[in-house]
């Protein structure tokens, strides 16, 4: 046969092939037991990694046999990780808990029931009476021996094919992973996610800990190291020095991981590990509950593990140990800036502001500390904090001397800078100069926490990788690799546009400035002078008007509240169509373009942030760009539906409102909108699986709770109320927003309580890419789910009874 046939390598290949189409087929279909669909899984991988060994180097299809090895594996790691987790969830569910106990209370009968024979042998007569009380009790023990056997064996083959599960998962994504070409961009990153969460969910769990710690071991740092670089956030947050020894072996591992991590990839590491090892740096502005929050969530014994790998980098060879110094001093520098002050002169003077004036030392940290000495050298000096390189499989950045490719590092920052011209904490602008004489302009914010919204970015970057391999996510990929038609990837463009952000402390961190860009409020309303309404529509009420009466009325009946929000629509037009006639009136061609960039941008950013339940969208949390049209989300102090639980809940999936529908011309949501909403949300649900994967990662992270407070939500409105009368809230506040739930902290005994959170956010998400948006509908096709959606958002029943704040008026 060819399985028995070494000599014919394309022969054994071809077998291989079509065992791993028919498993996956027979997976979809769901046509055999998953025993048997597991076995023909493992014989594909099994062939693929033997015609991989067998083959040389200098072979023509060396490549192409590597390739189909680690693809198989992968394969094979996937089901076994489905099998597992369906496994886990028996176990896990409430039945089966109540069979345990059953099963414990029925061992307690037998061990009565077996004492009771036992006596009755020792003291039975030749009495009929006694013999029938004998055979009673006896044949009582044996019914109850054989149903605790049957239990016996339910529950430990059970617990076994839990542990077999696991170990065949994790052998096969570590094996797949140290195998896996990086030519291999599609899908990688969520079988990397999928192998973290298994480790991450059994390295303390006392059925399966020595399973998935020693595999851990055995092939961590055999896993290149640019597969760890996207989730270092993940990888970081759960360092810790504890002296328990089952954690310990956990420990250990992720040390090692960390440390090859920031040595491989110092660029992308150590910025992190310096953040971690800064946690108890919270700043005079953080007091009370959320300064304990902040502590309780960081913890000693991260800061001590944090400091620790640190001092081991310091101690190690080539460039890392003055990089970790350089590090550390511009973080010091920037913490130093983001916690001044502004107080006491922030009325007077906003512009200019010199660091010396403050005694700041962000522009002379690279310069021995001497102003008007310019540092002319940028060796073992950190990248520019908020564009960091991209990933390098070779890890090659240039060993402290060269620039690495693609990015610049830090020289200097320009003497002066700038407050943003309102917000609670008046964030810095900072002006850096890279080594290539490039200026980065960049946001330092102090007294709020930026992590959230870091990690945000980072699953927005998985989204980009979706939306940019459309067709080739899942096993459509497989088989595309394995000769099947290749399917186009998306010809709309549809992407998010992100930004750098470097937290460094729990309560400050920097930003990249979105250049070329404007608050959507800005462009529209008054706050800055006259806006797009009161220039094309003279004579209708302004903002301020329907702001002050929208909330006048926030206090009355909900039919009283609609009615005073359609009279405001009355007499307050939508404008900002007239935005692409203002910024790109070159050309028709350039006019469209734009307007078709911000359409399809527009319901890029409203599916996905609906998926994610991202919440807050006020026009201060919209920027457009100015020479795209593209709009850009900022400020995720609201995610996973946290804005539903505000006192004044939000009501819409999204911001459609009339000016945002307004910029996409007569066809409004019915033409391009429709159709990139449709294709956005399809590559979600197309690759549902991937999504969950990361976000599962994401949600469970130690640090945080994805989900605030019923009375901070009430204060945070109400401080947002009180600001808007003051000053007109809502204004472009240097593409930032002041408002921001707060942490709640965990520790480690409230492990059941972080689970649940994140069960039920996973749980959500979850539902809305199976097409179920409430409790009382039925799943819906992709179109039914995008129009509902939009009906939803503009239905002016639901933007009647929105927080006055979020002006859904504009």
């Amino acid at each position: 046969s060819i399985e028995d046939d070494g000599t014919n390598l394309e022969l054994r290949s071809l077998h291989a092939d079509s065992l791993l189409l028919g498993s996956l087929w027979m997976a979809e279909q769901n046509v055999d037991a998953a025993t048997t669909i597991l076995s023909s899984f493992q014989k594909a991988a099994d062939l693929s990694m033997n015609v991989y060994r067998k083959s040389k180097t200098k072979d023509a299809l060396h490549t192409s046999y590597i390739h189909k090895a680690s693809i198989a594996a992968f394969k094979l790691g996937e089901f076994a990780a489905s099998l597992y987790y369906s496994v886990d969830k028996r176990m896990s569910s409430d039945v089966w808990k109540k069979r345990c106990l059953a099963a414990n209370e029925r061992k307690k009968e037998l061990n009565l029931a077996i004492t009771e024979a036992e006596n009755l042998a020792k003291n039975r007569s030749r009495s009929n009476a006694d013999e029938r009380l004998y055979i009673g009790a006896d044949n009582v023990r044996s019914v109850l021996e054989r149903e605790v056997s049957f239990d016996d064996r339910d529950m430990n083959g059970m617990a076994a094919s839990l542990r077999q599960y696991l170990k065949l998962s994790v052998e096969s994504y570590c094996s797949a992973l140290k195998l896996c070409p990086s030519s291999i961009a599609a899908n990688v990153s969520s079988h990397v996610f999928q192998l973290v969460s298994l480790w991450f969910k059994n390295c303390a769990r006392a059925e399966t800990n020595d399973v998935v710690n020693e595999l851990m071991q055995a092939n961590a740092l055999g896993i290149p190291s640019y597969r760890f670089v996207p989730l270092t956030y993940q990888l970081f947050s759960r360092i810790d020095s504890t002296q328990d020894d089952e954690v310990n072996d956990f420990q250990k591992i992720l040390r090692d991981i960390v440390l090859k991590i920031c040595r491989e990839h110092p660029y992308h590491g150590i910025v992190q590990l310096v953040a971690l090892a800064n946690g108890k740096r919270i700043g005079v502005g953080v007091d009370g509950r959320n300064a304990d929050t902040y502590l309780e969530n960081v913890g000693s014994s991260k800061v001590d593990a944090a400091t620790s790998i640190l001092n081991d980098l310091r101690e190690g060879e080539g460039y890392i140990p003055a990089l970790v110094e350089s590090y550390t001093t511009l973080s010091d520098a920037f913490i130093n800036l983001a916690m001044l002050s502004t107080k006491s002169f922030e009325r007077r003077q906003f512009k200019g502001l010199s660091f010396s004036q403050f005694k700041l030392t962000l522009d002379t940290c690279f310069s021995s500390g001497r102003r008007g000495s310019k540092n002319t050298s940028a060796t073992n000096k950190p990248v520019i904090f908020t564009n960091p390189p991209p990933i390098r499989p070779d890890a090659q950045y240039g060993n402290g001397i060269d620039d690495p490719i693609g990015a610049e590092r830090v020289l200097s920052f320009e003497s002066k800078f700038d407050l943003t011209p309102t917000g609670l904490h008046r964030p810095k602008i900072v002006k850096c100069i890279g080594s290539k004489g490039g200026r980065f302009k960049q946001l330092v914010k102090g007294e709020d926490d930026l992590r959230q919204d870091a990690i945000m970015e980072q699953v927005f970057g998985t989204v980009n990788d979706l939306l940019r391999h459309e067709g080739a996510g899942g096993n459509v990929a497989i088989k595309q690799s394995l000769g099947a038609p290749a399917i186009p990837c998306s010809s709309r463009h549809l992407r998010l546009i992100t930004y750098g952000i470097t937290p460094l402390t729990p309560s400050c961190g920097v930003l990249e400035w979105v250049n070329d860009t404007m608050c959507f409020g800005e462009y529209v309303d008054d706050k800055r002078g006259i806006g797009a309404h009161s220039r094309y529509n003279p004579g209708e009420w302004g903002d301020n008007d329907c702001a002050k009466i929208y909330r006048a009325a926030a206090g009355g009946t909900e039919e009283s509240r609609r009615k005073v929000y359609r009279k405001i629509c009355e007499n307050f037009s939508p404008a900002f169509r007239f935005f692409f006639l203002e910024y790109f009136n070159s050309s028709m061609e350039a006019w469209h373009t734009a307007r078709t960039a911000y359409t399809r941008s527009c319901a890029v950013n409203s599916i996905v942030g609906h998926i994610l339940g991202i919440g807050d969208r006020h026009t201060s949390n919209i920027l457009v760009h100015t020479k795209t049209g593209e709009v850009v989300h900022i400020d995720f102090g609201f995610v996973f539906e946290q804005g539903k639980t505000l006192s004044v809940p939000e009501l819409v999936p999204f911001r459609l409102t009339r000016d945002i529908v307004d910029g996409m011309g007569p066809s409004g949501t019915d033409g391009v909108f429709f159709k990139a909403a449709e294709a956005t949300l399809g590559v979600l649900r197309n690759n549902a699986d991937t999504l969950l994967t990361i976000l599962s990662a994401v949600v469970s992270d130690p640090l945080y709770k994805w989900s605030i407070s019923p009375q901070k939500a009430r204060e945070l409105q109400q401080e947002q109320n009180s600001k808007e009368e003051e000053d007109g809230d809502g204004e472009c506040e240097g593409k930032e927003d002041p408002s921001r739930p707060p942490l709640m902290a965990f520790n480690t005994e409230d492990d059941e309580n972080r689970n649940d959170a994140a069960v039920r956010a996973i749980s959500k998400i979850t539902n809305k890419l199976q097409g179920y948006e409430d409790s009382s509908s039925f799943d819906k096709s992709v179109a039914g789910q995008v129009k509902l959606l939009i009906n939803e958002a503009r239905d002016p029943d639901n933007l009647g009874l929105m927080f006055g704040g979020w002006s859904p008026w504009l």
